[in-house]
């Protein structure tokens, strides 16, 4: 990315500066000034040519324009999950908030999701093979500051456990699916249950449902 470039906002990794959101994930914006060490100086490209903002980010809140899907494209447009991070209290921001929070605990990939929410976590994570996880993908910051990922009732439940001597299980073994609702844990004989609300039950499942639980 270099001076002329026109990019995509991702989110703020953090408070701005100014501790006021000039910018919401999804922005198209254009770099006047800046580089990748330090970060860049981008005007907001908005619908009237007279309202204009101009502001300063990190060079790991902005991500190159991609060109426009196609219809049939698997990979979902950037645009589109971006602009879903930024539309808090709605069913679309709820729904990708627990699939990135399943990743953001496990570093893995839920199982039985539809494409376009496969895709938005790929695009929002990096893979670490030595990143000492549990799974080898990172969450990026914008996301996890975005949606408040730190205070997810099964993020905030898993830490707690974790912290408490339980050991995190992924798989409860071969073939069978991760479904990012649900987190399951071990400590000697004792198992339990975390779902996306943070509720906390004895035991796991016995046996999968056999109908897809494709959402």
């Amino acid at each position: 990315m270099q001076v002329g470039d026109r990019v995509l906002f991702k989110g703020y990794n953090g408070n701005p500066t100014d501790y006021e959101p000039v910018l919401a994930a999804g922005d198209i914006c254009l770099i006047e000034a800046g580089d990748r060490e330090a970060g860049f100086t981008v005007r907001k490209v908005a619908a009237q040519p007279h309202d204009t903002t101009t502001t300063w980010v990190f060079a790991e809140e902005v991500m190159p324009l991609p060109p426009a899907t196609l219809p049939g494209d698997p990979r979902p447009d950037p645009r589109k999950v971006l602009k879903m991070m930024a539309r808090e209290n709605t069913k679309d921001f709820a729904d990708l908030r627990d699939r990135v929070a399943y990743m953001y605990v496990t570093g893995a990939h839920p199982t039985n999701m539809r494409p376009f929410f496969t895709g938005a976590l790929n695009m929002l994570s990096a893979h670490y093979a030595a990143s000492r996880r549990f799974g080898p993908r990172l969450i990026d910051g914008s996301a996890i500051y975005t949606l408040d990922l730190d205070r997810h009732p099964m993020v905030v439940e898993a830490r707690r456990l974790l912290v408490a001597g339980w050991r995190l299980v992924v798989s409860l073994g071969p073939n069978q699916r991760r479904p990012y609702g649900n987190l399951y844990f071990a400590s000697g004989q004792q198992r339990l249950s975390v779902n996306a609300e943070g509720w906390v039950k004895p035991g796991w499942p016995v046996a999968w449902e056999r109908r897809s639980t494709r959402r």
